[in-house]
């Protein structure tokens, strides 16, 4: 039976990957054995490195009870275990948000937290810092039946009164009863750490179960959410989009895919119950039931497809082929294929990658002028020079001009100190706009007109004024950007370098500013939902504002973090060209000192030079090689990053 599609690309991105870091590790070995004043030349390495080992394939599902997310799950992870892995039955079964990962060890475990949290303000990444908090279980991956009754406890309720439910934020209305009693999720949010091939190759999958779950935690809204690389909203392919699914996706997601740019696809599961009625084309339902998906949700067409999870997992057990081919489960992992290689390609032209492969290639350019000069040293000194008297003149005026150009080196990087000295003084204006005690301001303000009117209009007049805020502080910080980076301009008009191009180095927050517009929409559409509007002054309420806040925060701190390694490396292209420029002719100047000494002690041969051009010689093969694991390595001075200059998509051979 034909293996997963899915699969045999997260493998190639995963070998792409790794593939890379080998040659930036490799790189970062060169540089401490050829270049041992590299210091900031191996932080941009390692900067490029820690990208790769940080970044995952994220797969959020979304929809509302019993429309086969879970199976869903147990279908993608099948091959491994070769049976349901997560607890799936009719009803609902995975009652709190789970995430399905893996952290690189054998270990298998699941962390719990308590639903009695929902009481507090506190996020969920903070809770992610606090393990006291969590109940922990530790299991025996390779045992399927372990493994299953360990995941068991996910699906775990309680019985509470509906003013208890009601505190943590529960709408009663998507509440089973009993008595007087409601059921509600026994845990906040799951946990699940996973030895598995595809978890281990960067896949990471969330599931959110239905309205309540979304509702009840703002954060996955508006931070969990954005961060994945594919949502799949699912539906039922019988029933088509009820009520309550078009409600979560007009709230959830029409906001996250129009105003944050997140891919978003509709799988219409369940499409074997289709298959009950001999007097119905099945094929035709579906097409019918996509178009009226399609135009419904205003997506297009080839992003909502018909599956049959149950039965993609059924033919998996069994090896059936058919069973497989019918289920449609390949057409979901075809879109799924899209956007992982939409991702690899936002991955290859990430500037953190580009600085460094174009390192890798400036310095290889700059090694190859000096072997160069060195050869052509050599063979003047061999062709013209017959006599003690006649080579000492030779070697002395080689001397004179190595000592020149060596001493222009380091006066510019005496005047780059200076200038980075300047433009380090930039960082307290350029950051002043979006410090932590303007944001606690605008905070503070908010929280004061919000409890001088906490309604519904007040709440929507309260997120629009802390968002407007918001905005004029980041107007403020790019009049502060235009400034620092016309002084880059300068410095490297000052430069005799003037093949580089400034522009690279230019500092942006239009991504930012993106997404905290983006943010912005999606908290508006947010604060209409029913729970937030029948609310009134409680937790949950509290907690939107809270984690609105916090996410801007955290927006705040990214931009704070790319200012200061912006501050610290804008020069560095300048820096270590001049610098390893310098040490290349110290080295140069040291054997021509050698062979002058050799000279007047009528020792005549070359070999001291000769020593110094065949180590930059093979330091150049070993750079050569290295930068042959890349059949597209980018130009000394690289264009604006893009695929074809940065990194070919295609994997490279480990």
């Amino acid at each position: 039976m034909e293996d997963a599609i899915l699969r045999q690309h997260i493998a190639d991105y995963d070998r792409w990957k790794k593939a890379l870091d080998r040659q930036f590790a490799t790189f970062n070995h060169w540089l401490q054995e050829h270049f041992p004043n590299s210091a900031g030349a191996r932080q941009v390495v390692q900067q490029a490195r820690a990208l790769l080992a940080e970044d995952q394939f994220t797969l959020a599902l979304v929809g509302e009870f019993s429309r086969g997310k879970t199976e869903l799950i147990n279908a993608l992870l099948s091959h491994t275990y070769g049976k349901r892995l997560l607890p799936s039955k009719p009803g609902r079964t995975t009652m709190c948000p789970t995430e399905i990962f893996s952290d690189g060890s054998a270990q298998a475990s699941l962390r719990l937290l308590p639903i009695e949290t929902l009481a507090t303000n506190t996020s969920l990444e903070s809770f992610r810092r606090i393990p006291q908090k969590w109940v922990t279980h530790e299991f025996e991956a390779s045992d399927a039946d372990a493994t299953r009754e360990a995941l068991m406890k996910v699906a775990a309720s309680k019985s509470v009164t509906p003013e208890e439910a009601a505190r943590y934020g529960f709408d009663r209305r998507h509440l089973d009863g009993k008595g007087k009693l409601v059921e509600i999720p026994a845990w906040r949010y799951a946990l699940i750490c996973l030895p598995h091939p595809l978890l281990s190759q960067g896949l990471r999958i969330i599931d959110t179960p239905g309205l309540n779950a979304l509702g009840n935690e703002p954060e996955l809204t508006l931070s969990t959410l954005p961060s994945a690389q594919a949502v799949a909203f699912l539906l039922a392919a019988d029933a088509g989009v009820s009520g309550t699914d078009l409600n979560m996706w007009e709230t959830h997601l029409v906001p996250l895919r129009e105003h944050r740019g997140t891919a978003v696809m509709a799988l219409l599961n369940k499409i074997d119950a289709m298959w009950d009625d001999p007097d119905e084309d099945a094929e035709l339902l579906l097409r019918q039931m996509r178009a009226q998906v399609s135009k419904l949700l205003g997506l297009p067409l080839d992003s909502v497809v018909g599956v049959s999870a149950k039965k993609a997992l059924l033919a998996r057990q069994q090896q059936d082929a058919e069973l497989l081919q019918q289920s449609r489960f390949a057409e979901f992992e075809k879109l799924l294929v899209q956007r992982l290689m939409e991702h690899r390609q936002k991955v290859a032209e990430h500037r953190s990658l580009h600085q460094a492969l174009t390192l890798m290639a400036d310095t290889r350019d700059l090694l190859k002028r000096r072997l160069n000069s060195g050869r052509a040293a050599l063979t003047h000194l061999q062709r013209n020079s017959s006599t003690n008297a006649e080579q000492l003149a030779e070697l002395a005026q080689l001397q004179q001009t190595v000592r020149g150009q060596h001493k222009l080196c380091h006066q510019e990087l005496l005047t780059l100190k200076s200038s980075h000295r300047m433009l380090a003084r930039q960082r307290a204006s350029l950051l002043a706009p979006i410090s932590s005690q303007q944001l606690q301001m605008l905070i503070e303000d908010t929280s004061r007109a919000l409890h001088e009117r906490w309604t519904p209009l007040g709440l929507a007049k309260a997120i629009d004024g802390f968002m407007e805020g918001v905005d004029h502080q980041l107007s403020n910080m790019e009049r502060e950007v235009d400034q620092a980076n016309r002084l880059v301009d300068a410095i490297f008009e000052r430069s005799t370098l003037k093949n580089l191009d400034s522009s690279e180095q230019h500092f942006s927050v239009r991504s930012f500013r993106l997404a905290l517009r983006g943010l912005h929409r999606q908290a508006a559409q947010l604060r209409r939902s029913p729970q937030l509007l029948l609310a009134r002054r409680d937790r949950l309420t509290e907690r939107f504002l809270a984690t609105l806040a916090s996410e801007v925060g955290r927006l705040y701190s990214q931009m704070i973090c790319a200012a200061d390694g912006w501050l610290d490396q804008a020069l560095e292209p300048l820096k270590q060209h001049v610098q390893y420029q310098k040490h290349l002719l110290n080295r140069h100047l040291i054997k021509l000192t050698e062979l002058k000494q050799k000279t007047k002690s009528k020792r005549t041969d070359l070999r001291a030079l000769e020593e110094e051009i065949l180590r930059n010689d093979n330091a150049l093969a070993s750079l050569e090689d290295l930068l042959r694991q890349s059949s597209s390595a980018p130009q000394p001075v690289a264009p604006a990053p893009q695929a074809d200059n940065v990194m070919p998509l295609k994997a490279t051979a480990s």
